[in-house]
């Protein structure tokens, strides 16, 4: 099985992507279910529109979605309040895109739906590697900080911050490692070592990149054969909280 940790549906100034476009690559590549979020101003703005539309994908297509609710933490308890009925219509995470919705990852602004996603036990997906808000250490200073919680670091630190990442990753083992945009075969294999396998997903943020390159990347990193298919899916099921069946 293998299951894509990171993928949209919606449109942006540079993209458009359909649940049927999804599910064509997701089909042409041998991935069998995705974690789906909105993309675009349903990230920044529009909320409440973008979880409906993610919520109506995954009552669609139940045995390939999971989907994950974008909340912007500038609306404050309307954020939380968004984020609570997103999780009643479905969804099973939270989105978030610091660089995208204005905010740096660790700032106290963020307190209010972290702590409800804590609460929800949701696992809770970060934007990383765009500077100056979305930074690795910032993130890793936000999980020291919850360490109840479960994030996920989206891209690892991207091309550009990943530096930061392995040296970092012993200070907050609440933090699993997405490994989609990132540029090198090498860079999973060292976060492997530093962090553990069990802390990697795979994820390939698609249509921002492709499916098939991003999976290639798992195939020729240095796993076990038990190690890859724990990245490939194991280790998002898991915190997603369901069975390979798919049950919760």
């Amino acid at each position: 099985m293998i299951v894509d940790a990171h993928c949209h549906i919606g449109e942006t100034p540079h993209y458009r992507q359909s649940p049927e476009d999804l599910l064509h690559q997701m089909d042409d590549n041998g991935i069998d279910r995705a974690v789906i979020c909105a993309a675009g101003r349903h990230i920044v703005v529009d909320n409440q529109e973008g979880n409906r539309l993610i919520a109506d994908a995954v009552r669609m297509h139940p045995d390939r979605f999971y989907g994950f609710a974008c909340v912007n933490p500038w609306y404050g308890q309307r954020a939380v309040d968004e984020l609570q009925r997103a999780i009643e219509d479905g969804l099973i995470g939270l989105k978030l895109h610091p660089s995208m919705q204005g905010y740096w990852a660790h700032d106290p602004l963020v307190e209010p739906v972290i702590s409800a996603a804590i609460e929800l036990d949701l696992p809770i997906y970060i934007h990383s590697g765009t500077p100056v808000y979305s930074l690795p250490l910032q993130i890793i200073e936000l999980a020291e900080l919850h360490p109840d919680g479960k994030f996920i670091m989206g891209h690892m630190g991207g091309a550009d911050f990943y530096v930061d990442v392995p040296s970092s990753a012993y200070r907050a083992p609440n933090v699993y490692y997405e490994t989609s945009l990132t540029c090198h075969v090498g860079y999973v294999d060292e976060i492997v070592v530093r962090a553990g396998h069990e802390r990697v997903v795979f994820g390939s943020d698609s249509p921002t990149s492709q499916q098939a390159a991003e999976l290639l990347k798992i195939r020729l990193a240095i796993l076990t054969d038990s190690q890859r298919v724990d990245v490939l899916a194991n280790n998002i099921l898991r915190l997603l909280g369901v069975d390979a069946g798919g049950e919760q």
